[in-house]
């Protein structure tokens, strides 16, 4: 199947309180839209386009070194008004686009392959992905009907006393065939209780068409945990490091004290590693097979031989140990 992929990332994130778009904000080292494009990379995407908006030349430069397509939103205008303006982007591409947030860093890629294959089994013309919330403030909530099947998205503002009591959520990330999803996203309005044009909408349309609609239940809500606060950026980093030391965890690298070690998305640790408390080990650092690092070690694009044992209070950059 062919696939291309939609980032949205033109919003300024007035919650951050930060003069920096919300996508640029750091998460393991990197900003929070690397995270995003990283992960569907390995999807090998006919196209990716970018749609970006708040402060978008440094947004560009960020992205610059990225084989992406950028779009400009010029006015925040919706969901569905940031999709549409990638129309003549995809106009000679056939096939399925999904559509993802700049700032959801923690979504994997085995949930979105599971999201695409979803999608091609029901042969739908729009697939979300959702999740249970244990507090669904501030997302839109998925409605299903009588047979559990889904039947709308209602988002917060515009959702009723008994909707707003619904768990499940939309997560944002969502994937469509093609051509329905521009032609439907013609026949959005902006008749809101934010006067935007929402994305959700076209589950709406296909709805009253009576064409197939689908929706993928994540069973691990943090897969889909957006970033739009300071609070929720440091929740999202907390949770990326304990993925990150439990892969390293499982594949034989030893933490005396895992939630006190720091490490950035590309780091490499080989088995038979053994790190004390309170290091930080950053940028492209590479620690081979037995070493040990002694606490309060701070290494940032540093190699460190095979049973190498790094003294504590180590700070070296740019390095070979």
């Amino acid at each position: 199947m062919s696939l291309s992929v939609i980032v949205l990332a033109a919003g300024k994130g007035t919650r951050m309180k930060s003069p920096l778009p919300k996508v640029l904000h750091l998460l393991a080292g990197e900003p929070l839209i690397i995270h995003v494009l990283e992960t569907v990379f390995p999807l090998k995407p006919a196209q990716i386009a970018v749609v970006i908006g708040y402060k978008k030349e440094r947004v560009k430069e960020i992205l610059s070194s990225y084989a992406v397509e950028i779009a400009v939103q010029a006015e925040q205008l919706g969901t569905g008004h940031a999709v549409a303006i990638t129309e003549q982007i995809f106009s000679n591409f056939e096939g399925d686009v999904l559509v993802l947030c700049g700032d959801t860093p923690l979504l994997r890629l085995d949930t979105i392959v599971s999201l695409v294959e979803l999608h091609q089994r029901n042969n739908a013309v729009a697939t979300v992905l959702t999740a249970d919330f244990p507090e669904p403030r501030g997302y839109g909530r998925i409605v299903r009907d009588e047979m559990g099947m889904l039947a709308a998205i209602v988002e917060e503002k515009d959702a009723s006393p008994a909707e707003k009591n619904i768990r499940e959520i939309n997560s944002g990330t969502y994937i469509f065939k093609k051509d329905f999803l521009f032609e439907a996203l013609k026949q959005v309005k902006n008749d809101n209780a934010q006067g935007e044009y929402y994305l959700t909408d076209v589950i709406k349309i296909a709805r009253t068409k009576g064409l197939p609609v689908a929706a993928l239940k994540t069973n691990d809500f943090e897969d889909v945990l957006g970033v739009n606060s300071q609070f929720e950026l440091a929740r999202a980093e907390a949770i990326f490091q304990r993925r990150l030391r439990e892969k390293f965890m499982a594949n034989g690298v030893s933490f005396i004290f895992p939630d006190h070690v720091y490490i950035e998305r590309q780091v490499k640790i080989a088995p038979g590693v053994v790190i004390y408390p309170f290091v930080s080990l950053r940028g492209k650092t590479f620690i081979e097979a037995e070493a040990i690092i002694e606490s309060h070690c701070d290494l940032k694009d540093v190699r460190v031989l095979p049973g190498t044992r790094v003294k504590s209070g180590t700070i070296l950059e740019n390095a070979i140990i």
